[in-house]
């Protein structure tokens, strides 16, 4: 028989439905979850579960409600929901990929072991799929709680996806930095701290851009700011180090391989540097110019479609010529951390 539960009437109690069935009524004991009380058939639970056996072993006055902590009542029903049918929830949306995530993370705390691998296997099997509607709109709590799920069984291809997306909804603004910048602190990790650094940076880099405005007018971050102290230093030395690097970077367009076929190299050269340095040192770019990222982004894109570059440079010279560009940005997107000194 299912595990049951039943929500009963109490004084902090919003409302009430049951799950009990009548031949265990001798053998319930009420669990309080916040405001909500669940009566639960202990035989059964403890059956599943070593933990919560411990659970009513250490609670023996039956008068008394057990008291559960560390999740919501939302989520202990959903738990209980699963249990009763034996069916996981199917992931169609982000409120079902919730629900999905509260079975397998309190099944874990409560050692469900075999409920847990099932959740777990199902998650990461969705995770690998990638392009589904619960993954790609899902919030950013599923989203940190998914890199959890990753970093815990050391899943480093999921991992690295998952960052892709957080970094990308830092720029594109869908993220809030502070949050990242909590999220990816090494302290709240208790595995290695090294690959959160990425997303670190990258938060440190969208703080600096939502501030430059301030910053190159000579202007402090106010006391309003939710950035502490340190953060705030980081990011400061993520500002003047990457406009040093942005002076160096335009000033010099990057060195590219011949074509065989090249029968001008000098003038082809010549063409590389002209368009280049009238893009790099032009207003044709309109982001700051700390915002070294998105200006390279945008000289690729300008680059690729100049008319000088498409006849004056033989086809396969120009694509190297692009191609040694698209790796500054590359190796930007990889190293941007150490910009902030981190």
């Amino acid at each position: 028989m299912p595990i049951s539960s039943q929500t009963i009437h109490a004084p902090v109690v919003t409302h009430a439905h049951r799950r009990c069935g009548d031949s265990f009524k001798n053998q319930v004991r009420a669990f309080r979850v916040e405001s909500k009380l669940f009566l639960l058939n202990t035989a059964l639970v403890c059956k599943v579960s070593a933990t919560f056996r411990k659970i009513v072993l250490e609670n023996v006055d039956p008068n008394l409600p057990i008291v559960l902590r560390g999740h919501t009542a939302q989520q202990f029903d959903n738990l209980l929901s699963t249990l009763h049918s034996n069916s996981l929830p199917c992931p169609l949306n982000d409120k079902d990929l919730e629900r999905l995530l509260d079975v397998e993370e309190l099944s874990r705390h409560y050692s469900i072991n075999q409920l847990q691998m099932r959740a777990e296997s199902s998650l990461l099997a969705l995770i690998t799929m990638a392009n589904t509607p619960a993954i790609l709109s899902c919030s950013s709590q599923s989203l940190f709680r998914m890199l959890r799920l990753v970093s815990r069984v050391r899943s480093d291809h999921l991992f690295a996806f998952l960052i892709k997306m957080c970094i990308w909804r830092l720029h594109s603004r869908e993220l809030h930095y502070v949050h990242a910048m909590r999220l990816a602190q090494p302290s709240r990790w208790n595995c290695d701290a090294q690959p959160f650094l990425k997303l670190l940076g990258h938060a440190f880099y969208a703080a600096m851009i939502d501030l430059e405005p301030n910053l190159s007018k000579g202007q402090g971050i106010g006391v309003d700011s939710p950035l502490t102290r340190a953060e705030i230093t980081h990011v400061l030395c993520g500002y003047h180090s990457l406009r040093c690097w942005w002076d160096k970077i335009a000033s010099k367009p990057p060195s590219y391989a011949h074509s065989p076929r090249c029968m001008y190299p000098e003038k082809c050269c010549h063409t590389w540097q002209l368009r280049y340095d009238w893009v790099a040192g032009t207003n044709r770019i309109p982001s700051p110019q700390v915002d070294a990222i998105r200006r390279l982004q945008e000289m690729h894109k300008y680059l690729t479609n100049d008319l000088s570059l498409n006849e004056d440079m033989p086809e396969a010279c120009r694509h190297n010529a692009l191609a040694e560009l698209q790796k500054r940005t590359d190796e930007l997107l990889k190293t941007v951390h150490h910009h902030f000194d981190l």
